[in-house]
């Protein structure tokens, strides 16, 4: 059973997004109950890579990032495809897209032409760079804002080569959490005064913002941080350290004194080099070594054991995705749930949100249902939606089926560029 009820029932997207950002940040809205319409061209979005139907091959990346969602297929550049978009903003609530800040205005999708529509429309755009400025031409991806917002400057261990932070897309991502953020904003803004808006979000300023202790550090002492490695930039007792099999990771920079006791430092509890925060923050380094030094003497999980468990010191293992798949915890807060694709089973990703009533009764009902093929839904949702007749739904398809030469050899060409946010 799909997700049928939240706190965003009732509200209609329409989301034109593609590859990572913007159907992150639409999927986390469906999560929360809105209705989201995937609205594709006949060819379907570039992550299908020409693939019309969901794979469980080829596909993980339209079925991480697209459950929950209705597929349509209208060409906007088509004349009965555009009207029938703008029929559905009269009856949606928001439009959602992540492109270059010029392509709303150049496809008439932009806040301008579509308020008109409808005043109420909320229109948010996800782009690489902003609206503004010297660099809105520009193609983005995820890897590109990094490297632009700093972040790739700190992401990796001295005197070594910058790495993916996370090996996660995360510009992408937090670029969809803000974005999503903004439109509920807007949703109780229009609730007061019945009006629509647009909302601009884009890579770069969401990374810059995920560095806002860094920057204020840097704003305040003039120093770069460089590259972070694998321990805190000030506080010792704080990072990830190797041990006999693996590595631990430590948060015990408020209780280091316990913390040499317990692992044999019993000489550095007196030691004047580290009897204050502001001490051991000066030799950090010296600290830091002997902790490893030490914590190689057991395994992760005899650490472990006596220092969480035993003694409530902060601390945890470094665990790959096969033992995530087994941890009690993780299999408590049902994070992953099993679905199915046309007839095969696999596990995915459950929604974040856990939302409950006075009664502690979830407020979401439903379940996330696996990603739509291309077009799956467009004739049932013309027809549910805007009462289209079957005639005018069959001319509508026959637009999109012609299309689609003129489709493919856009895609084969550099134009696909300036769809590229």
């Amino acid at each position: 059973m799909s997700i049928t009820k939240g706190p965003l029932s009732g509200i209609r997207v329409l989301d034109l997004t593609h590859a990572h950002a913007g159907p992150y940040g639409t999927m986390l809205l469906g999560y929360l109950g809105a209705e989201v319409i995937k609205l594709e061209p006949p060819t379907g979005e570039m992550m299908r890579m020409g693939e019309t139907e969901v794979s469980l091959k080829s596909s993980y990346y339209i079925i991480a990032l697209n459950p929950n969602k209705n597929g349509l297929v209208l060409d906007l550049k088509g004349r009965l495809g555009k009207q029938a978009f703008y029929d559905l903003v009269k009856k949606s609530d928001v439009v959602y897209s992540n492109t270059r800040a010029e392509v709303p205005k150049r496809q008439g999708t932009d806040y301008e032409t579509l308020s008109r529509i409808n005043r109420r429309i909320i229109r948010c755009n996800i782009s690489g760079y902003g609206e503004t400025g010297p660099y809105i031409s520009y193609p983005s991806y995820d890897i590109i804002a990094s490297g632009h917002s700093g972040i790739l400057s700190i992401c990796g261990e001295e005197g070594r080569n910058p790495v993916i932070p996370g090996g996660i897309a995360l510009a992408d991502m937090m670029g969809g959490i803000f974005a999503s953020m903004s439109i509920i904003a807007a949703l109780v803004k229009r609730n007061r005064d019945g009006m629509g808006m647009k909302i601009e979000t884009n890579l770069l300023d969401s990374l810059l913002v995920m560095q806002q202790v860094k920057f204020q550090n840097y704003f305040l002492t003039g120093k770069e941080p460089g590259m972070q490695g694998r321990r805190h930039a000030r506080d010792a007792g704080y990072g990830i350290y190797e041990t006999k099999d693996g590595f631990i990771t430590l948060a015990s920079s408020t209780n280091q004194e316990k913390l040499m006791e317990l692992i044999g430092l019993n000489e550095l509890i007196n030691d004047p080099r580290y009897k204050t925060s502001e001490e051991r923050n000066k030799h950090k380094k010296e600290l830091d070594n002997s902790y490893e030094e030490a914590l190689r003497k057991k395994t992760t999980e005899e650490w472990i054991k006596l220092l969480r468990d035993e003694n409530d010191i902060p601390c945890g293992p470094v665990v790959n995705y096969d033992e995530i798949m087994k941890d009690p915890q993780v299999k408590q807060n049902r994070m992953f749930i099993e679905m199915e694709l046309k007839g095969e089973k696999y596990n995915s990703m459950n929604s974040i949100f856990k939302l409950c009533n006075k009664s502690n009764q979830s407020v979401i009902e439903g379940n996330p249902e696996p990603p739509p093929d291309v077009g799956e839904h467009t004739g049932e949702l013309l027809k549910s939606i805007l009462g289209y007749s079957d005639e005018l739904i069959k001319e509508i398809k026959a637009e999109n089926e012609a299309s689609i030469p003129r489709l493919k050899k856009r895609l084969k060409s550099v134009e696909i560029d300036e769809e590229v946010k």
